[in-house]
């Protein structure tokens, strides 16, 4: 007994201690994540994990307030010309990229060509693609013309992917700007050990109000258990993507503060149209009966989670609350599935990452389990996130567990990657013409009123098409150590430690 007491008043003292070591050095914030950035450049990100580190080194011409009202950034003001078609936008002035080179009007451009040109390969060039024309004015005015009206443009240029780039890190590097990134920002990389972690520095030249710390890290931990303990003993001072199931516990130590927040992203199931089962109306529609979602979000995320009344979250402007649902049903599911010819079921691949997004390998688990019931024989694949979106781009699945923000917190962002013919992260295979004008359409349109009538009938036209079946729109749900100030969780998913800091 008396050895067993020591052992754990060692285990303790040394917790304390490293505890309150870690938590000593108020010039250094680390974070602790699931997964490893996969570039620091910008326009090749895809991701909201790699967005994260990305937007504490580069800034974007117009950025949101807390409020989420577009206001400027690198950009001071602007104006639209009465066409709705020429945009000019009047820069900062005295600012430089972490390289020394100067930001001004030429460095828009040439980081706006850059994304633009098919050469780059950016996955979101379509961002601004509506861009058909740039003028330098002189060399803090650029003007920018896109080919029609364009309701979201403002909101476009807020996103990390028209991020700012150093020309000189541009015509240094080239494709390999990922691991010599040079912005504007308030941070810039230190030391990027891959799988480990990213260091940042402070940018003590940085043009507007500096950071409050010298150094942020965010490191990787990939196992959320020991994430959580890490936060506990003091080794990181912030994680995300909390499990449900920890919340409680986590609430009950004294260090230890958990932060719930709304958020963009809709979790969803996705389905291929483009080849059997799936490219028939009816087994769509069998499996939306046949998913019990009012379980998952009650049980499974513990209540944590908005049941999804659409494809697109109704935390963002523009989305509809008042689709048509399919409840479930897995009576309704067979008979569906009968009607296509599957009486005796179908078999089906579903793959699904584990770590991405909160829980999801327990929800593709027990979707896995409910839709056995309606007569779907799931091969349920747990991936790597970097082998399944490889899988996806090449269409070789049946069906997948997906989630998909909003960095612009527009529709038009998800409307055009998702639901249009050809977008990148259209992995549905989705090919519709009405959808497709539809898209362009509410592109053209910059009546508000007008533009959200024009995205309601959208996604009124998605739930009969059912290229997903939207499961639920996830919370935020971060925890933090008690002596960390200043962070500030964005609806996009941003976790911004720009101006955070340690008592």
């Amino acid at each position: 007994m008396w050895r067993k007491s020591a052992i754990l008043v060692g285990i303790l003292l040394v917790t304390f201690c490293f505890y309150n070591s870690a938590s000593a050095d108020t010039d250094l914030i680390t974070y602790g994540v699931g997964v490893d950035a996969t570039t620091l450049d910008p326009q090749m990100v895809d991701n909201v994990p790699t967005a994260n580190a990305v937007m504490h080194i580069h800034e974007t011409l117009t950025t949101w307030d807390k409020d989420m009202n577009i206001v400027g950034k690198l950009a001071e003001k602007w104006e639209v010309a009465p066409d709705g078609k020429t945009w000019t936008f009047h820069l900062r002035k005295g600012i430089k990229f972490h390289d020394g080179a100067d930001f001004n009007a030429d460095a828009v451009k040439k980081s706006f060509e850059r994304i633009l040109d098919p050469a780059t390969g950016s996955p979101r060039r379509s961002i601004l693609s509506m861009i058909v024309e740039m003028n330098i004015l002189d060399p803090y005015t650029i003007q920018l013309v896109t080919a029609e009206p364009f309701g979201p443009f403002l909101s476009q240029l807020a996103t990390y992917n028209a991020s700012i780039l150093s020309p000189k890190a541009i015509d240094s590097y080239g494709k390999d700007y990922g691991t010599h990134p040079a912005g504007t920002g308030p941070f810039a990389l230190k030391e990027w050990l891959p799988g480990e972690q990213i260091a940042f520095q402070r940018n003590e030249d940085y043009w507007g109000n500096k950071p409050k710390t010298k150094n942020l890290v965010f490191k990787v931990i990939p196992e959320m258990t020991t994430r959580v303990m890490a936060l506990q003993t003091g080794e990181v001072d912030i994680i995300s993507n909390v499990p449900p199931f920890m919340v409680e516990q986590l609430k009950k130590s004294k260090n230890v503060e958990v932060i719930v927040a709304e958020g963009f992203r809709t979790i969803y199931i996705g389905m291929n149209m483009e080849r059997p089962p799936f490219s028939d109306i009816r087994v769509r529609q069998a499996l939306y009966h046949a998913i019990d979602r009012d379980t998952i979000v009650n049980n499974i995320l513990n209540g944590l989670a908005t049941k999804a009344v659409g494809p697109e979250s109704t935390s963002i402007p523009g989305a509809a609350k008042d689709l048509k649902t399919y409840e479930y049903d897995p009576q309704r599911a067979k008979a569906l599935l009968e009607e296509a010819g599957y009486p005796n079921g179908v078999k089906v691949v579903f793959i699904s990452p584990f770590g991405r997004y909160n829980m999801d390998k327990q929800v593709a688990e027990a979707i896995q389990a409910q839709i056995a019931e309606s007569g779907f024989k799931a091969d349920l694949q747990i991936l790597d996130f970097a082998i399944i979106t490889n899988i996806l781009r090449e269409g070789n699945c049946d069906m997948f567990l997906m989630g998909k923000g909003s960095p612009s917190g527009d529709l038009d962002f998800t409307a055009q990657i998702c639901w249009k013919t050809g977008g990148s992260l259209n992995y549905s295979g989705l090919s519709d013409p009405e959808i497709d004008n539809l898209v362009d359409e509410q592109r053209r349109t910059v009546d508000l009123k007008k533009r959200y009538e024009i995205l309601h009938k959208m996604q009124e036209k998605l739930q009969e098409l059912l290229p997903w079946v939207p499961l639920y729109y996830e919370k935020q749900i971060a925890a933090k150590s008690k002596n960390l100030t200043g962070e500030f969780i964005w609806p996009n998913e941003f976790i911004d430690l720009r101006y955070a800091e340690k008592n």
